[in-house]
């Protein structure tokens, strides 16, 4: 759900708007309205919305004061003005679009279309942030060992000793460098937080492998991992590719 603010001095363009936006996109939830820019701020700072629908020409303080005023931005800018003149002050303060009054529902839904795609792109961002944020803790103890329960016997295996992950379902097998592999009655994911500080990467859906034990990478399709010493081939899912590029710098 995107979290949205309307901020205008006039009551009735608050609700013209607001009844637009329930009507029209389910994905869009109003978090909170205001009548001056002042009120506005707080709401802001306690609501973190992920977008607000500003006026500009409002008694006090304006559009333009209340994002000055504002130490950081996280969120995007939608400026909704009955004037046009402002079309370049609204561009140096990055916003996102820029709507006329009265508004156009053509215009809203390209406005709601440049919304949700800079809120994906902020996500996939996030992700990779976080993805970088493990990678650097990859300076881990490769001798601990992590442990893997199967009927027999729970065997405690170094991290460092671990080639890949193949999940099927609610298992995942493990296979190890010598040779030998584990069956777990886990699935993956439950694993993958685990060994990615030590270098473990989720290269498809059903694959995490150890880049260490990675020879090199084939350019077939959406791309293969060669392992190195069996050749196997682990494929790399297209969602994963970017990452892939990432992590090796390509």
């Amino acid at each position: 759900m995107i979290k949205a603010i309307i901020v205008d001095d006039e009551r009735f363009n608050i609700k013209n708007l607001q009844s637009l936006l329930n009507n029209q996109y389910p994905e869009i939830e109003v978090v909170g309205t205001s009548s001056s820019a002042s009120q506005a701020r707080a709401l802001i700072l306690d609501l973190k919305p992920d977008v607000v629908f500003l006026d500009i020409q409002m008694p006090g303080m304006n559009g333009f004061e209340l994002l000055k005023s504002l130490d950081e931005r996280s969120f995007e800018v939608v400026f909704v003005t009955a004037y046009d003149e402002y079309g370049i002050m609204a561009i140096k303060f990055s916003a996102l679009d820029y709507l006329l009054k009265p508004i156009s529902i053509t215009e809203l839904n390209k406005a709601v279309d440049k919304i949700k795609a800079s809120i994906n792109v902020k996500k996939q961002n996030l992700r990779l942030e976080n993805f970088l944020y493990l990678l650097d803790k990859q300076d881990r103890d490769e001798n601990e060992k992590i442990a893997l329960p199967t009927l027999k016997e729970t065997h405690l295996i170094p991290v460092k000793n671990i080639v890949r992950c193949e999940s099927s379902n609610n298992y995942t097998t493990f296979f190890l460098v010598d040779g030998v592999s584990h069956l777990i009655s886990k699935p993956m994911y439950e694993y993958e937080e685990l060994l990615s500080p030590y270098g473990f990467i989720r290269c498809h859906q059903s694959h995490l492998v150890n880049k260490k034990h990675i020879a090199s990478i084939l350019n077939e399709d959406s791309g293969y991992l060669i392992m190195e010493h069996t050749g196997i081939k682990v494929p790399i899912s297209k969602q994963k590719k970017s990452i892939i590029k990432l992590f090796f710098k390509i």
